[in-house]
């Protein structure tokens, strides 16, 4: 079975693994000195690697075969999604989407909200993880929690959709997209969007799509938007 390795410390071919990548490669899975091992740097490179110093705070690798743009997708897939009050449930959310492919996660601080702040570093961590797990090379682009308003004024991606859950007078969102395109999906709160934030995202050039028949949860509706979008591109 393959196995992914994560590093973002790469020069003059050799590669640096922190403790953490260290001791899964040299204490869990027995690795030494001479065995090769492959590795992202989450920006897209997957390298082959041999190791040259096998000790856990100290483990040095040197490059024999550099990949770029490993397996990169046609499309920008971008979920921006109104934090849980539970963590857990967010951090389930981006551990699923990277495995299914993602480029990018914004957090909304909505009227609804139910939490007011993200642990980034930990949603990182679990995105490294996932990536590893998926075997892929780019690591999304995870960003701060960013006021509603002020995400209207600034999202840039050309197709941009808010899922509503008045369904029956919205189209599926798989059934408007097209493939090879740059997509943004806003996922509101457990309460839904206010109608004010629905009528202030189709003044900011946003269409509203249905994503269920079914009222879905927070985290379950940002999943299957990005389940959707990469159907489509599939």
């Amino acid at each position: 079975m393959n196995q992914f390795f994560y590093s973002n410390r790469i020069s003059k071919g050799l590669i640096h693994l922190e403790c953490d990548e260290a001791y899964h490669a040299l204490k869990v899975l027995r690795k030494k000195q001479g065995d090769k091992i492959s590795v992202v740097n989450g920006l897209g490179s997957l390298y082959s690697a041999v190791i040259e110093e096998d000790e856990v705070n100290k483990c040095m690798l040197r490059v024999i075969e550099e990949k770029e743009n490993y397996q990169k997708p046609n499309h920008h897939i971008h979920i921006a999604i109104a934090p849980t009050k539970s963590h857990d449930r967010m951090e389930w959310f981006v551990e699923k989407v990277v495995e299914i492919g993602i480029q990018e996660i914004s957090f909304l601080q909505t009227q609804r909200t139910e939490r007011k702040n993200i642990k980034i570093d930990r949603m990182k961590k679990r995105a490294i993880s996932s990536m590893k797990q998926s075997l892929k090379a780019f690591l999304p682009l995870i960003n701060e929690c960013m006021d509603y308003e002020d995400f209207l004024k600034t999202c840039s991606n050309n197709h941009k959709y808010v899922g509503y859950l008045d369904h029956e007078n919205v189209k599926m969102l798989s059934k408007i997209c097209k493939i090879n395109e740059n997509y943004c999906v806003m996922v509101g709160p457990e309460g839904d969007f206010t109608e004010q934030e629905i009528f202030d995202a189709l003044d900011s050039g946003f269409d509203c799509v249905s994503l269920s028949k079914s009222r879905l949860r927070t985290e379950t509706a940002g999943l299957m938007a990005c389940h959707m979008l990469n159907i489509i591109n599939q």
